[in-house]
């Protein structure tokens, strides 16, 4: 299904500092996807470079996210990684000729950093936010949570069972969903060039899942960096 490419500026935290639910870092520089829109662009194959956004606060401080309105913006780490990517981005052999973010506050900053480098108006889609993690937002990783030891044994289970949903929250499946629905309609409104999607680490892993998410199967999470680059080829 797809022809993906993964680049990582700079090292990014490990599982345990990142809640969005978890970021492990992997090992390798790239790998390439490619996506089957539902329908296909008039003029040729469009890029979607995916970058997740930089260290937040609530990264660093081992909290989940989700898509409170209370997590923190970037930290000075998180914003020189944003300025790094920036870069990588602005060196490619063709310019990107968009930049749409979340529009959280994390993502904002990483985009606002990267639009600036870019020379590019910005864009918000509140479609390519984090997985809504409801009443388990503000949690911290370690800490008890209802029945389970931790909030992250917690989180693990949304993984383990892809369509269910936390309280007050979306299931690993609805987030599959919205965040396609996002790709498709941004690789067809502006068919044929290179598009830069600033947002979280779920739905990239969402856009690099190889199929949509089957009940009573576990979806893999895959390593995604803060600040990396995951590039999707939309034919």
């Amino acid at each position: 299904m797809t022809d993906v490419t993964l680049e990582r500026p700079v090292p990014g935290p490990s599982d345990h500092a990142t809640p969005e639910p978890f970021d492990h870092p992997t090992p390798g520089p790239s790998d390439h996807h490619t996506l089957e829109p539902a329908i296909r662009p008039a003029s040729g194959p469009s890029v979607l470079h995916l970058v997740r956004h930089g260290e937040s606060t609530w990264n660093l401080a081992g909290r989940i996210q989700g898509q409170s309105a209370q997590a923190g913006g970037l930290t000075a780490a998180g914003r020189a990684q944003a300025h790094l990517t920036a870069d990588l981005l602005a060196g490619r052999p063709t310019r990107p000729a968009a930049i749409i973010a979340s529009d959280l506050i994390r993502a904002r900053e990483t985009a606002e950093i990267i639009a600036t480098r870019l020379g590019l108006p910005l864009e918000f889609d509140s479609e390519l936010r984090e997985q809504q993690l409801g009443e388990l937002e503000g949690q911290r990783l370690d800490s008890p949570f209802a029945d389970d030891p931790t909030a992250q044994h917690s989180v693990d289970r949304l993984w383990r069972e892809p369509f269910r949903r936390p309280s007050g929250g979306e299931s690993i499946a609805d987030m599959y969903a919205r965040v396609h629905r996002a790709l498709r309609h941004h690789a067809v409104s502006r068919p044929g060039v290179e598009i830069v999607l600033v947002t979280h680490g779920g739905p990239v892993r969402m856009a690099s899942a190889p199929e949509p998410p089957t009940p009573g199967v576990p979806v893999p999470r895959v390593g995604v960096d803060n600040a990396s680059i995951t590039s999707i080829t939309v034919p």
